[in-house]
């Protein structure tokens, strides 16, 4: 049976006040980005940048830390536009979506210096070891995207509020379908993935895609030692 947010959402999104004992923002620049994202994103990725707000902010709790909130909540919501049919480009996934989501905040009046902020927690949110160590704007998005999508550290999460995150949320089979939508987002732009980490899989699972890897670089390197 859907859940109470699918029925929501089969009609508008409309987001609760509270997932997973998390407030969600209702500003209404933050509402106009839900309407964004809900419109061009798959269940798939939908659900997942929502989740990804939630189980970072549980984070942030945990660890006491200070950040503004819609900052936070505008990157998650928008921080997959690179992986929508309607903002794919041919550069590496997270740029586009990053410029998308600049792009969108400039029309919406949003001040240079928190554009910036948002467009390098797009940008870089999956870059391990480089958007930990920034601000928590930043740090968080990647780390809620992490524990998401690979399950990092998601042991210190208190269960119940996990549960009731995905039952909010649901994951729509997400292993199978959101690699899917990474795998169609690679085939529309093989060399966006050159010598990033989608390079293994854009060989293995795009037909016909030689993605160059950084070893395969390397060692057709020009010069002569």
């Amino acid at each position: 049976m859907p859940s109470l947010l699918e029925r929501t959402l089969s009609q508008h999104p409309t987001l609760p006040r509270e997932i997973g004992s998390v407030r969600i923002p209702d500003s209404p620049l933050a509402q106009k980005a839900v309407d964004l994202a809900y419109r061009v994103s798959p269940a798939v990725v939908w659900t997942h940048v929502l989740r990804t707000f939630v189980f970072g902010a549980l984070v942030g709790r945990a660890q006491n830390l200070r950040y503004d909130e819609e900052l936070f909540f505008l990157a998650s919501v928008l921080h997959d536009l690179g992986l929508t049919t309607e903002f794919r480009g041919t550069e590496r996934f997270e740029v586009v979506g990053a410029d998308a989501a600049a792009a969108f905040l400039k029309d919406q009046g949003v001040n240079d210096e928190r554009r910036a902020i948002i467009w390098d927690a797009i940008a870089l949110h999956t870059s391990v070891g480089i958007a930990s160590r920034k601000r928590p704007e930043i740090a968080l998005v990647h780390i809620g995207a992490g524990i998401d999508v690979l399950g990092l550290e998601l042991n210190k999460l208190p269960p119940t509020l996990v549960a009731q995150t995905i039952e909010a949320l649901p994951r729509h089979d997400f292993n199978k379908a959101f690699f899917s939508v990474l795998v169609d987002t690679i085939a529309h732009a093989p060399q966006s993935a050159a010598m990033t980490w989608m390079c293994e899989t854009a060989n293995e699972h795009v037909p016909g895609c030689h993605c160059p890897s950084f070893t395969s670089q390397l060692q057709a390197s020009p010069f002569k030692e």
